[in-house]
């Protein structure tokens, strides 16, 4: 490296230190100058009881007689109990300056990640540059909920997944990344179950990177077994480590479930009323505990929380065959929920207005940008070093993985915010200019 390139990469490195400054002082500051009210309820307030329980040694359980639950993955209610245990009950702080520091990481991740997406390392600046000061992130880094520290695992992982495709020409680097990937995505897993089903997501988008190579005949492409190993092993680490949760459930429950039985109740919540008038108002959960409990105990049931929540779940999939026109409606509204945080009230918040225009020309750039990168794809995609084209498949079909899972059972503004980063990624693509990007070292 020549002293230009030194001091160029010596400049980039200080920008980056700046703009994670940046971040961890908005996130500090929403913990300690500006606190967020909404830690002492709702499912802020369902993690500490759960926190208190485990230390209690009542396990993952809500009221006597402590029977298991799975309504929450482990991790984060775990995590809040050694905190508890550390610094005293109900003292919450340190947790949420951990969740800070961790989300200040993520923008240095998401700078490397735009620049080997564009081969730009300006544009992975600036992707850093907006997840610092992307506020609905920096707020749900001070709450006390697993959502920040799910988003950083999740993240991470898909870090590592990309480093694993970048050194397979050295296997035992590639098999190392593979590992930390999996650790990662399982971790990630265990502090909430959405991203349970990624590996099919990454596995399809090394498929399609595969494809692509192997349609364009490049010369020193990797064989399909030099990826199959290396993925395998991500796949292998990741069960590995949600292993104990699910069988941990079996026994609690005696069936498998599918990393939460939340999901079941909360596709009840939202489609028990599908035949009401008022069939697109949110009931609540209280009210659907209620409504759920009830069904069962009309058909003489007794059941446990697995059970009871399966037996929900079949009973919104009659609702929805009944009214199928009804569930598309609803699928609609809740794709306007989930990026817009809009369709609540008739009167939105202005903060909810600012998140639905910050999330609207994100989206935006990221179509714009993408159209570009499909038009130039034979530079920005070469067959010989086409590595960014995984980043921009594993974006894609995470981002419509969330948006279709959440359309289909429950949505909220929040939910979507762990994948924020992935669109990122792609929206500073629109300030991609082709011809003056310069190559990122060590990419052929």
């Amino acid at each position: 490296m020549n002293p230009r390139d030194k001091q160029v990469f010596r400049n980039w490195w200080l920008t980056l230190g700046v703009i994670l400054l940046l971040a961890l002082v908005i996130r500090l500051a929403l913990i300690f100058i500006f606190p967020q009210a909404e830690n002492q309820i709702g499912d802020s307030q369902e993690f500490d009881l759960l926190a208190r329980n485990l230390l209690a040694g009542h396990g993952l359980s809500y009221k006597p007689p402590w029977l298991p639950s799975a309504r929450k993955t482990p991790l984060y209610p775990w995590l809040l109990a050694q905190t508890y245990w550390l610094f005293g009950m109900g003292h919450f702080m340190p947790l949420l300056v951990l969740q800070a520091v961790a989300d200040t990481l993520l923008a240095g991740m998401l700078a490397w990640l735009g620049w080997w997406a564009w081969r730009d390392r300006r544009l992975g600046l600036l992707a850093a540059g907006l997840w610092a000061v992307y506020v609905p992130a920096a707020q749900l880094a001070a709450r006390l909920l697993a959502d920040s520290l799910f988003t950083f695992l999740q993240i991470s992982g898909i870090f590592f997944f990309i480093l694993m495709t970048r050194h397979l020409q050295k296997p035992m680097r590639a098999w190392a990344y593979a590992a930390l990937g999996g650790l990662l995505l399982g971790l990630a897993t265990l502090a909430r179950p959405t991203s349970l089903y990624f590996p099919i997501l990454l596995g399809l988008a090394l498929a399609g990177w595969w494809g692509w190579a192997n349609h364009q005949k490049a010369p020193a492409f990797p064989r399909p077994s030099h990826l199959a190993g290396p993925f395998l092993t991500l796949m292998v680490v990741m069960g590995l480590v949600i292993a104990p949760w699910f069988v941990r459930n079996y026994r609690a429950f005696g069936q498998v479930v599918m990393g939460s039985t939340l999901v079941g109740f909360n596709f009840f919540q939202t489609h028990y009323r599908l035949d009401q008038p008022d069939y697109w108002r949110l009931p609540g959960v209280k009210a659907s505990l209620q409504a759920i409990h009830q069904l069962a105990d009309e058909q003489g049931l007794n059941l446990n929380e697995a059970e009871l929540f399966q037996l929900g779940m079949r009973y919104g999939l009659e609702k929805v065959k009944a009214y199928p026109t009804r569930f598309l409606l609803l699928s609609g509204l809740r794709t306007l929920q989930l990026w817009f945080n809009l369709g609540f009230t008739w009167h939105p918040s202005k903060s909810t207005l600012a998140f639905a225009a910050i999330n609207l020309a994100l989206l935006l750039m990221a179509g714009w940008a993408e159209l570009r990168a499909w038009r130039r794809r034979w530079q920005l995609f070469p067959p010989g070093g086409g590595h960014p084209l995984v980043i921009h498949l594993t974006a894609m079909l995470i981002l419509a993985y969330y948006t279709f899972s959440h359309a289909v059972v429950i949505a909220a503004g929040r939910y979507i915010i762990p994948a924020i980063p992935l669109l990122i990624i792609l929206a500073v693509g629109a300030f991609w200019a082709p011809q003056q990007a310069p190559t990122p070292r060590g990419e052929s």
